[in-house]
């Protein structure tokens, strides 16, 4: 960041423990707002929405955490923020569609940068994961099992082709939501199989597998709604 305000921020212990305080309180002060239908609840989504991107933004810039990990903080305040019942019910597939939206385009990158066709692109990308790990491991089954992948690179492969399949798989998320349930699966089958091979931590974002759940409700269009 040009402004250097990151390291201005990690100078000051008591800064830092208030971002902390409010990053994990407005969460949990936007769920009882919701719970209690406070009128001032949209105000909240919209600061629990704007102090996590600014948090987000700090955080990202002095560790190795990626802004995706943040993103089921910053979307999921904006359901929240519905004043009604027919706000709630569009700004939920407005979510599940974003989310579907960034889930095909990871898929998609893949393809275009010619990635899924390197047969030795899944060895080189858990050499560059697990390689602090692999020197430092006292040669557990984990550091095994990761040689072993890195070594035989058509396995490797095969996780690295599967999981771009299921990747792009929930395309069909934008013309219906027949499978819905079936998209659930298959994302908590991918998160598992993530960290399990990468050690990489997304299940934060099993909070979207809700819009997945609640989109095969529909609106009773006799009701009034604000």
């Amino acid at each position: 960041m040009l402004s250097d305000l990151q390291h201005w921020l990690l100078k000051s212990y008591s800064l830092r423990i208030a971002m902390d305080v409010v990053y994990f309180g407005l969460p949990i002060l936007l769920t009882v707002a919701s719970l209690r239908n406070f009128k001032a609840k949209p105000v909240i989504a919209l600061a629990t929405i704007f102090f996590t991107i600014v948090y987000a933004i700090f955080f990202t810039s002095i560790s190795y955490v990626s802004m995706q990990g943040f993103m089921s903080w910053i979307l999921i305040p904006f359901i929240l923020s519905a004043t009604s019942t027919r706000k709630f019910y569009y700004y939920l597939h407005i979510v599940r569609l974003l989310f579907i939206t960034m889930f095909v385009a990871a898929a998609v990158e893949k393809i275009a940068s010619g990635a899924i066709f390197n047969v030795e692109q899944m060895s080189g990308i858990l050499l560059m994961q697990h390689g602090v790990y692999l020197v430092s491991s006292n040669g557990d089954w984990f550091t095994q099992f990761i040689y072993f992948l890195i070594n035989h690179k058509t396995t490797a492969f095969i996780f690295y082709l599967t999981g771009t399949a299921a990747e792009l798989f929930f395309v069909v998320g934008l013309f219906t939501r027949k499978y819905d349930r079936l998209l659930i699966m298959v994302f908590c089958t991918f998160l598992f199989a993530d960290y399990f091979v990468m050690q990489i931590y997304y299940f934060i974002w099993l909070v979207f597998t809700g819009c997945f759940y609640f989109s095969a409700f529909t609106l009773d269009e006799k009701r009034e709604y604000n």
